[in-house]
């Protein structure tokens, strides 16, 4: 059988990775913003905006329920924190939120909230996705057929694990490379997003153009990963905003960055690695791409 798909390559890497001018400042290299967290995941959100700001976001606004907004300020002072009244994403809490939030150029959705009543995500990805015109990364529980209707054709990406792809669609993820990879594609192309199907072979897909990375190692198996993956999504977005780069490559360069943050974590600890350690990996990973414009 015909090869149908492209792997991940550094020379993909190269293209997406943008250069900065020598005079840039705050702003210009990207502005995310993270929805997410909960009574319980304090992490996720956690997880998600640190990476995006490892991976060169210049700026991050994260919100987060009020009752988890103190802890996470004094993990990382270099975030924006907005707290959340309530202690789940309602319609009320994402009201408040976009009143508040500034101009940004991506906007992260779902790290840590839980299950839940997903009017409040709704909310923002109307006001955000739609009106203000701002590509989003959905993550965790904002993966939901209702979300993705309102961002067809909005050039957003998802990124389920094969669990969360059979909740979301209905149908099984498959158990071989080529049956991942015709069902990625398939409702890719249904929904007009594109799909990181998370896994040993990442297979990432816009319902046209498909690669798979397969960099991976058995390391790979601790909690907050997927939410390191979200906040890279969300970086490489915002950097790339009005460039000649699809949300296919970025996600599939996202995937890369991330897996061989991973690899070189395992290299220093063995299966004994936590999220942390792949976040400070991310910087190491993307030096050799750096330029100037």
């Amino acid at each position: 059988m015909t090869q149908d798909y492209e792997l991940v390559t550094e020379s993909l890497i190269s293209r997406v990775i943008q250069p900065r001018k020598i005079d840039s400042h705050k702003r210009d290299n990207g502005v995310v913003a993270i929805v997410g967290g909960s009574r319980i995941f304090h992490g996720a959100p956690y997880f998600a905006s640190i990476a995006a700001l490892r991976t060169g976001a210049d700026l991050a606004y994260l919100a987060v329920p009020k009752m988890i907004s103190s802890s996470i300020r004094s993990l990382v002072p270099e975030l924006i924190v907005f707290p959340l009244a309530d202690g789940k994403l309602t319609k009320g809490a994402a009201s408040a939120f976009l009143k508040w939030v500034p101009e940004i150029d991506s906007i992260v959705l779902g790290p840590g909230i839980g299950r839940q009543n997903l009017e409040g995500i709704r909310k923002i990805v109307a006001d955000i996705c739609l009106e203000r015109k701002v590509r989003a990364t959905l993550d965790a529980e904002a993966q939901d057929a209702s979300v993705y209707s309102l961002v067809k054709g909005k050039e957003c990406i998802t990124t389920p694990h094969p669990g969360e792809f059979k909740r979301v669609f209905k149908i099984s993820a498959g158990d071989s490379l080529v049956e991942k990879i015709s069902n990625v594609r398939e409702k890719a192309s249904e929904f007009q997003i594109t799909i990181v199907l998370k896994g040993y072979e990442t297979v990432i897909s816009d319902g046209s153009a498909v690669y798979v990375n397969k960099v991976a190692n058995a390391a790979m198996t601790c909690g907050g990963i997927g939410d390191i993956l979200s906040g890279v999504l969300g970086a490489l977005l915002a950097s790339c905003k009005g460039k000649d780069v699809k949300p296919v490559e970025i996600a599939a360069a996202a995937s890369y960055v991330v897996e061989t943050a991973g690899l070189k974590a395992a290299e220093r600890n063995g299966f004994h690695i936590i999220a942390t350690d792949i976040v400070n990996e991310i910087p190491s990973v993307l030096k050799p791409f750096d330029k100037l414009a």
